[in-house]
């Protein structure tokens, strides 16, 4: 089968990368920094968790949100000034890394296939790939914040697919969470799981025969 393949999609966090240290874990660890009881920063959390996020699609609309929610823990701690701090040390863009084989899977795969990102994510995800080194390997990369549509609804697949000029039967999705690849695999794209429980990026893709036919194009 993948010798059709010709676009492989990926999900963005959890398979190309990842915060070593979870959101509450980051405020917590600053907070507690400065001297706050962990029992109070846990309460402070907890308020600031019951404001619902919108449907964000710019980054003004995301700062706005984050300036807000941190905003209510700072409140809760009487400091309102630690709200600038929280949003540039806490925030998920900051903190993310790339899980260690992928810079070898990325390249090995670009000699054979197009590659494309498509990730439920906000407007600062887009950074990430500036950060980390690896925006160079993608052709596209499909942010539901940029195209109003998340996965595993079928629109940000379509999307994606003509963003790339690819067709489904062509085209492999690889994400962490099962309603996403189903999601793919609806409208009739191959759809791979990623527990990396039990397998990392490059063991599923040379159990799937996907890395070890583009090392062989490679090598021709």
């Amino acid at each position: 089968m993948s010798n059709k393949i010709k676009t492989i999609f990926f999900d963005a966090g959890g398979v190309l990368f990842d915060t070593p240290i979870k959101g509450d874990e980051r405020i917590k660890n600053l907070l507690i920094e400065r001297g706050y009881h962990s029992a109070k920063i846990d309460l402070a959390i907890a308020k600031a968790k019951h404001i619902k996020p919108p449907f964000i699609t710019s980054w003004y609309e995301e700062e706005k949100y984050y300036r807000y929610f941190y905003g209510i823990i700072a409140e809760e701690l009487g400091e309102v000034e630690l709200t600038n701090e929280l949003l540039h040390f806490a925030h998920y863009a900051g903190h993310c890394e790339l899980f260690s084989e992928v810079k070898e899977v990325l390249e090995r795969l670009i000699t054979k296939y197009d590659l494309a990102v498509i990730s439920n994510a906000m407007p600062s995800m887009d950074w990430i790939f500036d950060r980390l080194g690896i925006r160079k390997y993608f052709k596209a990369i499909i942010l539901s914040a940029n195209v109003n549509e998340e996965k595993p609804c079928k629109g940000i697949y379509y999307t994606s697919l003509n963003q790339m000029g690819a067709t489904p039967e062509e085209s492999i999705f690889i994400d962490d969470k099962i309603e996403n690849v189903e999601g793919a695999e609806i409208i009739g794209m191959w759809g791979i799981h990623l527990d990396r429980r039990r397998k990392n990026l490059k063991e599923l893709l040379s159990d799937e025969k996907i890395l070890y036919d583009s090392l062989m194009s490679y090598q021709k």
